[in-house]
């Protein structure tokens, strides 16, 4: 298959949450110019059929291979499509220079900043190698991106050239926001995701706290049932709806009054951006991406029994999404920030118009 984008994403370790999401917009995107390459996860094989103008190349790697070779998997595609104008790397070591503009995104801020993150000691090792592997990467890199401003400042390279800050999308809630929508929310609080970082013990303080003034209370815990504590998943108010389509966690939100996020780290502002625009009153964390996402916004500074931190707490009704960007005009200014380096590099004058996306 020809593809009109000569743009090869990497997105091979990515194929739920977060990345899953930025895979789907971008080779919705790009499908609909013309065509890219991805390489993808064998979970998302579904993609080639909804995509067709893509060129996709599934990959299958064990943990074990993704530890001992997560890229071996680049030099037969290099050999069969040749040097695409932007290698862009959603979270994967950057070894070498691949493409002729080389571009790395990083996905998690984990490997950067674990210390004082309860992780299991076996995801402790594992971390601590995938953040080596990935500040080696830096020099490879033209561009450095990440989706938050506090996960910019933990990359620490001495200088801001290479940086680049590329947020998420929110068209979910911006199309909310849009419909002024006004129905009746379920007695129900959600938290989404499950991983240690995420703090469900606080999670589970905060809707002990809004059950006292609520019995009919319940809390809605989305994502790996293997993560939940089982002196969560055993109380009787508590559910565990185990891993969820993009689609049905923003039908959860839709039905909730409350949305609860203790996370520790984050990269992004994501999940809690879906939360607080689609439930009637939220509690977040009060950590860098959070901040960044209520820049300008309305909100309380709050304690809760028996969580040690301060928590932000929020009213859909006293919000705004003036500073939202949909997932169009993100996937542009990236396609803007290649052309800008294609040409600092002097590689040519054919650089891809960022409306349609086609190389000449």
């Amino acid at each position: 298959m020809t593809v009109q984008n000569k743009f090869l994403f990497n997105f091979a370790a990515s194929y739920s949450g977060g990345g899953y999401k930025r895979l789907y917009e971008y080779a919705k995107w790009f499908g609909g110019k013309g065509g890219a390459w991805f390489v993808v996860h064998e979970n998302c094989r579904s993609l080639l059929t909804e995509f067709p103008n893509n060129r996709f190349f599934v990959v299958r790697q064990s943990r074990l291979d993704r530890l001992r070779d997560d890229c071996g998997y680049l030099a037969p595609i290099g050999h069969e499509i040749g040097q695409p104008q932007l290698y862009y790397a959603y979270g994967i070591p950057m070894y070498t220079r691949f493409g002729l503009v080389n571009w790395f995104h990083l996905s998690n801020v984990l490997p950067l900043a674990f210390k004082g993150i309860p992780v299991p000691a076996i995801d402790r090792v594992r971390l601590r190698l995938l953040g080596r592997r990935i500040r080696s990467g830096f020099a490879s890199a033209d561009v450095i991106a990440a989706e938050s401003s506090y996960s910019l400042g933990l990359i620490q390279l001495g200088s801001d050239q290479k940086l680049f800050l590329s947020v998420n999308g929110s068209d979910d809630e911006l199309e909310y926001i849009r419909l002024a929508t006004t129905e009746s929310k379920d007695d129900i609080a959600t938290v989404v995701g499950t991983n240690s970082h995420k703090a469900l013990d606080d999670s589970f303080q905060v809707f002990e706290m809004l059950r006292r003034g609520n019995a009919r209370l319940k809390l809605m815990l989305i994502g790996n049932p293997n993560d939940v504590p089982g002196r969560l998943r055993r109380q009787p108010n508590v559910i565990v709806t185990g891993l969820l389509t993009r689609a049905e966690v923003v039908n959860c939100l839709k039905r909730s009054k409350y949305y609860i996020s203790t996370t520790l780290i984050e990269n992004s502002y994501n999940a809690a951006s879906e939360g607080i625009f689609i439930a009637d009153e939220s509690y977040i964390s009060d950590i860098g991406p959070h901040r960044e996402l209520l820049v300008n916004m309305h909100f309380d500074e709050v304690s809760v029994l028996n969580v040690a931190r301060r928590l932000l707490r929020v009213r859909r009704d006293e919000l705004m999404g003036a500073h939202l960007k949909t997932w169009s005009a993100v996937i542009e200014e990236m396609v803007e920030r290649f052309r800008a380096e294609f040409r600092r590099l002097g590689t040519g004058s054919g650089v891809p118009d960022p409306q349609t996306g086609h190389l000449p």
